[in-house]
């Protein structure tokens, strides 16, 4: 059984939402999706105004355009993660989920994990883990495709609860949870 009691900071709850909602393998296909809607749009917009416009230089308008493109391609993961940044600091400006950055305690043991924090008290059994991601700086047990618990690997201090937490990671879920998001 390993037990841990720690804040979830902001930075921890954004990478999270931003793993989530756009990092992760399985948003793959959303991702090339807004890519090629960009490109389309943009294309279509260039297309009309320099076949629309004959009495400008269409080669150096198709530079200019190009750099743009290439800019402002370059910029979008940047913008995205202020979106989202933005996005979650509005969540948690709301009342309602103060708690989310308040103490949680995450008991993990043979029977499942028990999720508490000041308003809410949620019991899992390991069948409930549809799949597990481990990130540089966290595990994120995944209920369904947008919650997750959220455990910071800066909270375990010592190799005992590090090696409980694989060796019962490694009995209760199977190993196709790890490579669903892949």
């Amino acid at each position: 059984m390993v037990i841990l009691k720690y804040h979830l900071t902001e930075e921890e709850y954004f990478e999270f939402n931003y793993y989530t909602s756009w990092a992760s393998p399985q948003r793959r296909g959303y991702r090339t999706r807004y890519y090629l809607r960009i490109l389309f749009w943009y294309s279509l917009i260039m297309s009309l105004y320099l076949f629309g416009n004959r009495n400008y230089n269409t080669n150096l308008g198709a530079i200019i355009f190009g750099v743009v493109a290439i800019t402002y391609f370059l910029l979008i993961p940047t913008l995205i993660k202020k979106e989202i940044r933005q996005r979650v600091r509005g969540t948690l400006a709301m009342p309602e989920n103060e708690h989310v950055l308040e103490e949680a305690e995450v008991t993990i043991m043979d029977t499942g994990i028990v999720d508490k924090d000041p308003a809410t008290e949620t019991k899992y059994s390991w069948e409930a883990i549809v799949w597990k991601t481990e990130t540089p700086t966290s595990y994120y047990l995944y209920t369904n495709s947008h919650h997750a618990i959220v455990i910071p690997k800066r909270v375990m201090t010592n190799d005992q609860d590090r090696q409980e937490l694989k060796r019962l990671f490694d009995q209760h879920l199977p190993l196709s949870s790890e490579f669903a998001d892949k």
